[in-house]
């Protein structure tokens, strides 16, 4: 690292901002707005609320209102609870910018996003509904994710809002400003415009993916994922699930897991308390090292690579003794180990299942990513092979997923049924399985 990175302070994502920032404000500001003519595309600038006033102003037509697209932009590099910049909102009439900076009371407004009467449509969403639990503390309701929909009607998942604002109302919209300081004041006429633009279209989308839902159970599977981001859970840090999504940590022993669940749970009350996000304190790869060769004294923990010394300092015995503990547990207490190293024929059948599930999940229009995964079908054929899978916990045996693929793979697999498969100008087709048991193999 240069001598003049050192000493500017700033993470590479913070420099990454800057530089996308400038080359993005570098163009033109004089961008006129590209509006459908269509009567839920509202035309005409965004009005900027900044004032108690305006705000209560919008409140009010909003709660009029039977839907309304939703969308935020913040910075998350710099703090703990990501940084909220702006929230832009859109209904069939307006478009409004609210200034969470500004210093307004947004409780009327997290109210609305948990009220159960009206719909608040969004584009891969989740990010944009933790304030309404970090902030609020209250839980989200009556959400339409445009993303998810998507994926249920063959157009993909996931699937980029520009794309999708293409491919269903023939507007093209422009790049975005993912990385523009959105912390700055006053916003530009760029920022302003295409944060208008995240959630201008978001009320005609609704409406045309909710037609392309209208076929079988669609619309009731794409109601239940939607409905399933709204759950405060997804929200609040789990070291159980932590420990899973950790880089290398399939690699791990149950002790290591143990050890990898408890070095998580101290990282996260450290930056917590330091007000910093917690990648930014310990890496995920140096938690994952220390899972796999456990340093049991303060000593040793300068052998560590990627461990920053501030961090060994301030925290080294509160490190070894997050180690001890998880060496101490008794077997019966620690995580289990799901991985699982294939042998080659297993795999060839596996990847069958799996092919098997892309198919099923192809030939209803819902995209293979929204049901399953090549990992969890893994699972699922071992599970078969070894007498049954009536106790296994997999996403593809719950809920929709069951009934729109799961119970069909399982019918195939146990009862030797069969399905039929052809191409036509809709793209891969599927009938239900035959009731009669498959004697001769398919030609």
């Amino acid at each position: 690292m240069s001598q003049s990175k050192k000493s500017s302070g700033m993470s590479w994502r913070s420099r990454h901002r800057s530089a996308a920032h400038q080359q993005a404000h570098a163009l033109p500001a004089d961008l006129p707005a590209v509006v459908a003519d269509d009567p839920l595309v509202p035309a005409g600038p965004p009005q900027l609320i900044d004032t108690p006033t305006a705000l209560a102003g919008l409140i009010d037509h909003l709660s009029g209102v039977d839907c309304f697209g939703y969308d935020s932009e913040f910075i998350g590099e710099l703090t703990y609870i990501p940084k909220l910049c702006l929230i832009q909102v859109a209904s069939a009439q307006r478009v409004a910018l609210i200034d969470p900076l500004a210093g307004l009371d947004l409780t009327p407004f997290w109210q609305l996003l948990c009220d159960e009467k009206i719909e608040k449509i969004v584009h891969a969403g989740q990010q944009d509904l933790e304030p309404v639990v970090r902030l609020h503390h209250g839980q989200p309701a009556n959400v339409f994710d445009t993303q998810i929909a998507a994926g249920f009607v063959g157009i993909g998942y996931p699937v980029a809002l520009s794309k999708l604002v293409k491919e269903l109302s023939g507007v093209k919209l422009g790049k975005g400003l993912t990385f523009s300081h959105w912390d700055q004041r006053p916003l530009s006429t760029m920022q302003l415009h295409y944060a208008a633009e995240d959630v201008r279209y978001l009320p005609a989308m609704r409406r045309e993916l909710g037609q392309k839902l209208q076929v079988g159970e669609r619309a009731e599977w794409a109601r239940q994922e939607c409905q399933a981001m709204t759950q405060v859970r997804l929200y609040q840090f789990d070291p159980e699930t932590q420990v899973g999504r950790l880089r290398g940590s399939t690699s791990l022993s149950a002790q290591g897991l143990a050890i990898a669940r408890e070095l998580l749970i101290w990282r996260d009350a450290v930056a917590r308390n330091q007000d910093v996000p917690p990648r930014s304190l310990v890496r995920d790869e140096v938690l994952v090292d220390l899972a796999k060769t456990p340093i049991k004294t303060v000593e040793k923990l300068n052998r560590v690579r990627g461990l920053p010394r501030p961090v060994e300092e301030a925290h080294g015995g509160a490190i070894v003794e997050a180690i001890n503990r998880a060496c101490a547990l008794p077997p019966d207490q620690l995580p289990t180990v799901k991985q699982h190293e294939e042998r080659p024929v297993e795999k060839f059948r596996a990847d069958g299942l799996w092919a098997l599930v892309q198919c099923l999940s192809a030939g209803l229009g819902i995209d293979p990513a929204l049901v399953s995964s090549r990992q969890e079908t893994g699972e699922l054929y071992r599970a078969l092979a070894n007498g049954g899978a009536d106790n296994l916990d997999l996403r593809l045996l719950r809920s929709w997923r069951r009934s729109a693929v799961g119970q069909t793979v399982l019918n195939m697999v146990q009862q030797e049924m069969r399905a039929e498969f052809y191409f036509d100008e809709r793209g891969l087709q599927t009938h239900s399985p035959s009731k009669n048991p498959r004697s001769t193999p398919p030609e």
